[in-house]
């Protein structure tokens, strides 16, 4: 991907990868929030299939509970990206650790990424109890 996030291709095709992308998040305790089919307008080609979901790592624990961002819900939101781009499937994440500079549990950041690189792994190999 580039410096903000990360992604793999997959060998499956929109549907399944969606569908699998939600099981593995869930796996890795991650919420989705919210689905949202980009309008054809920002995808450039007609049946181009492109969907954002917006998921939330469940972090609260000792080290988090009452920390900043969590009154207002943004404790380590991120985005994830499922799109065909050219007949091959992406799934594309936003880097939890990007921009926390400073933030007193960066650390939980890092745990968040660490799950969502599981996910991308999970999407790129096989995995055969399907």
């Amino acid at each position: 991907m580039d410096e903000y996030g990360l992604g793999v291709m997959t060998a499956l095709g929109f549907d399944q990868a969606v569908s699998t992308t939600r099981l593995l998040l869930k796996a890795q305790g991650f919420r989705i929030l919210s689905e949202m089919p980009a309008p054809a307008a920002l995808v450039g080609s007609p049946g181009r299939q492109h969907l954002f979901m917006g998921v939330w790592q469940r972090l609260i624990n000792a080290t988090n509970l009452g920390g900043p961002g969590l009154d207002v819900g943004d404790d380590l939101a991120c985005n994830v990206a499922v799109f065909d781009d050219g007949g091959q499937t992406m799934v594309a994440v936003l880097d939890p650790t990007e921009g926390l500079e400073g933030w007193a549990a960066a650390g939980l950041a890092e745990e968040a990424k660490a799950a969502l690189e599981v996910v991308l792994a999970g999407l790129a190999s096989p995995i055969s109890d399907r």
